[in-house]
């Protein structure tokens, strides 16, 4: 997935008021799981689910 498609769901997650993990939270997160050499991980009770999309990289 693109940014520009990220930024989009970004965006109107921020629209709707719909809770969403901070930009500082996600990097926070990219140095760590990088460093543990997962494959997978299960993210529960998202509402558009960004997470899941900035970090599909690290898991390909």
């Amino acid at each position: 997935m693109n940014k520009e498609v990220l930024q989009k769901i970004k965006q109107k997650a921020l629209e709707e008021h719909i809770p969403i993990i901070m930009d500082d939270t996600l990097e926070t997160l990219d140095k760590i799981l990088k460093n543990m050499n997962l494959n997978k991980v299960l993210e529960i009770g998202t509402a558009v689910r960004i997470f899941c999309y900035m970090f599909y990289r690290v898991f390909r």
